[in-house]
């Protein structure tokens, strides 16, 4: 893990919170001159702490509003299962995430869809039939307490 200094972390935070923040800007909200504090932002990409910048898009907005969690469940815990139903999940565009859990199941999805009968029709006609599901147990998010991508930040 790569030691962050006050400076660091008050430019993740910053960052975090608006990636379009100019320099300048960025600068005068950490106490900086630009140049040093465009070096820190610089160094941080390239030591792979900045993953990517990236536009979050309203959901609802854009017609996609139900959030959907499901529990899945493989028939077998064979590598060659595990590889098969992650590449078939890739491939799905409603599939916002899809974590590899512990316990007593295998993955945990999150699907994005328009309302209930396109989650209907997603689950019926795309995710039961990728091979190697045994069991689903669907989660549907009825309002969001909380909802973001920063991760807590800690000097």
């Amino acid at each position: 893990m790569n030691k962050l200094d006050e400076f660091d972390i008050k430019i993740l935070s910053a960052l975090q919170d608006n990636a379009r923040i100019s320099t300048q800007e960025l600068a005068e909200r950490v106490g900086l001159s630009a140049t040093p504090c465009a070096r820190r932002v610089k160094r941080m990409e390239d030591d792979g702490l900045i993953d990517r910048y990236v536009t979050l898009l309203n959901p609802e907005r854009l017609g996609i509003g139900l959030n959907v969690f499901v529990n899945v469940r493989l028939n077998t815990q064979s590598a060659k299962a595990f590889e098969a139903f992650e590449q078939a999940i890739r491939k799905l565009p409603q599939v916002v995430g899809c974590y590899l859990l512990a316990g007593n199941y295998d993955y945990l999805v999150q699907i994005r869809v328009a309302d209930v009968e396109a989650f209907r029709s997603f689950i019926r006609d795309r995710l039961v039939t990728i091979e190697g599901i045994g069991e689903t147990q669907s989660n549907v998010v009825l309002e969001e307490t909380k909802r973001t991508t920063a991760l807590p930040l800690v000097s």
